[in-house]
């Protein structure tokens, strides 16, 4: 409809025109009084737009704001809220709705949450009613039917009943405990947080950094003193003092820098992960039928938070029914046989010290760092793996306990136990033995335990034992390198009578070791299989890097493939041989001694 508004611009036309309307001749109102801008409106104007409003609500049950402007009518809201004062309206952002709309959504609402399924209001709204005026209708509706704790909304337009959103979480439930079983067996500390490994990170980086600033303040503190010899006191006093204040103004700044950290570090949670985003979405795409792909992603968005804390509840729960059920004897094991393992394991670090210093300095400091992460290392996670049964985080395989895991549990310990095992956790990064054991005997008292240092008498009954093991392990195979190995570390041991534990590279300076103390008739035996040895790993390595493209035939031309089948034939003929350098030996027993 056009309007049959006039603009009245002239002055005396606004005074002829007031003039008819109040004598009754023309039909209408002038709005704006006097003013420029002042509008004549017709009655049967008026009535028209009346009409079309009061129709166009009674059919649809709403009213929307930009199509009363577009009539003319330049405050919709004003004039909606004047012309029907009995009826219940709903004033939304572009629309207004009827009770009606109110009452059908709010039974659709009821039914969804009763049946324990989910409903989408848009279907039944309005298509003129954007998102935002949806959502303001549905947070109405929630509040009037009183739903708002057996329902959630998704999407803005979706509600979605509690008992559909704990039929979703039930579907993970299998899976959860699965992956909980799986949890305790290849990670058994996962009590440990790894907010407690960054603590630890923090604070081996600040006693290192104390450790060099104590060193550099009494370097400076030397310096000055020896300055203050040679000019004169007075200055340099002077000058020692406003260091001194800078000083302690850094560190203070330091400090507070600490404090506000540490709060934040301390409340951070870490949280073990059950399943990504994504994969939550898919097993919700998988079980839940005929939802929209933005409700499925929504609802697996505000499912992650509670299945995983939900997921780290089963995982408690199982790690302390694993805990008490299990009846192992590593978890059982008495403090005695502790004892007795330490222990021997303490002589034979020491035998294996004593055998090292045969070597270079080179050479010695390979073997150290292979004894270092080997049995230190061992010796560690059984004192580590004791204490931490104190926090319910013990292992049933000391051996499974890794760098990372020490870590973990040392931030559990208390000061008084944690720094002196913090000592020995830092040694096996070092090249030194000797450092480790002493480090190993405070940390031994700390836990506990008592070490026997070995006499005369059993460290021969642990050599002779070291042996025996190692010439059935040499029985047993048949791998040149390891034969090799076992026999030039048994004819040390023949020779020197001092035990070795060395890594696969220092075969080759151990068998140096034997020129001049073996026959010639045996030295050239060991060197021939030495040569043959490391040809075949040559070959190996080798085979190994070979392209992808390369065919069969290629690998066996006689520069590779037949030359490797020579070696291996040679070293088959004289393994025998070199075995019987030990074997054969007079086996003397300490029980005769």
């Amino acid at each position: 409809m056009r309007t049959l508004s006039l603009f009245l611009w002239s002055p005396i036309l606004q005074v002829v025109l007031e003039e008819l309307v109040n004598g009754g001749r023309l039909k209408g109102t002038v709005v704006g009084g006097r003013q420029d801008k002042a509008v004549y409106i017709p009655d049967i104007y008026s009535k028209t737009q009346s009409t079309w409003v009061d129709s166009f609500l009674a059919q649809n049950k709403y009213l929307e704001f930009d199509a009363l402007t577009r009539l003319g009518i330049p405050d919709p809201i004003g004039y909606i809220k004047k012309r029907f004062k009995s009826q219940k309206l709903l004033f939304l952002q572009a629309t207004c709705v009827a009770q009606s709309i109110i009452d059908q959504v709010e039974a659709s609402v009821e039914e969804a949450v009763s049946s324990g399924t989910w409903i989408d209001v848009q279907t039944m709204l309005p298509s003129c009613l954007s998102t935002e005026d949806t959502g303001i209708l549905l947070n109405q509706v929630m509040r009037t039917a009183s739903v708002q704790s057996s329902a959630r909304i998704l999407c803005d337009t979706i509600v979605v009943s509690e008992k559909f959103v704990s039929g979703c979480k039930a579907l993970f439930d299998q899976a959860m405990q699965q992956k909980a079983q799986k949890e305790i067996k290849n990670n058994p500390v996962f009590l440990i947080t790894e907010d407690d490994l960054k603590q630890s990170s923090l604070l081996m980086d600040m006693s290192a950094a104390s450790k060099k600033d104590k060193r550099e303040e009494r370097r400076k503190k030397a310096a000055e003193g020896s300055g203050s010899m040679k000019g004169g006191g007075g200055g340099n006093a002077r000058e020692i003092r406003i260091r001194k204040t800078k000083k302690k103004g850094r560190r203070d700044d330091d400090s507070d820098e600490e404090a506000g950290t540490a709060p934040s570090n301390r409340n951070k949670q870490a949280e073990v992960v059950f399943m990504s985003l994504d994969e939550v979405a898919a097993v919700l795409e998988e079980h839940v039928c005929d939802c929209p792909d933005e409700m499925i992603t929504e609802l697996a968005e505000q499912l992650m938070r509670p299945l995983t804390k939900q997921y780290q509840e089963v995982v408690r729960a199982a790690f302390l029914s694993s805990s008490s059920m299990s009846s192992g004897a590593s978890r059982k094991q008495s403090v005695k046989e502790l004892q007795e393992e330490i222990t021997n394991l303490y002589n034979n670090i020491r035998l294996f010290e004593k055998g090292a210093k045969f070597f270079s300095d080179e050479t010695h400091a390979n073997i150290a760092k292979h004894v270092l992460r080997t049995i230190c290392t061992d010796v560690t996670n059984i004192l580590l793996n004791f204490v931490a049964a104190e926090f319910m985080t013990a292992v049933d395989s000391p051996r499974s306990i890794t760098n990372e895991v020490r870590l973990k549990i040392l931030t559990k310990l208390q000061e008084e136990t944690k720094e002196p095992l913090m000592k020995l956790h830092n040694s096996l990064n070092g090249k030194s033995i000797e450092d480790f054991l002493i480090y190993l005997e405070p940390c031994v008292e700390v836990c506990g335990f008592m070490l026997k240092k070995g006499d005369k008498k059993r460290e021969r009954q642990a050599l002779f034992q070291h042996r025996q093991a190692l010439m059935e392990q040499l029985k047993m195979t048949e791998d040149p390198a390891l034969v090799l190995h076992l026999t030039s570390v048994l004819l040390f041991q023949q020779i020197h009578q001092c035990a070795l534990h060395v890594p696969g590279r220092c075969v080759p300076h151990v068998i140096s070791s034997l020129v001049g103390r073996i026959s010639e008739d045996q030295r050239k035996l060991l060197s021939q299989y030495q040569t043959l040895v490391v040809k075949q790993l040559v070959g190996q390595g080798k085979n190994t890097r070979a392209a992808p493209g390369e065919d069969e035939g290629e690998r066996g031309t006689p520069g590779n493939g037949g030359e490797m089948e020579e070696v291996r034939k040679e070293l088959l003929s004289l393994t025998g041989e070199v075995k019987q350098l030990v074997l054969s030996a007079r086996k003397t027993s300490l029980t005769e001694d």
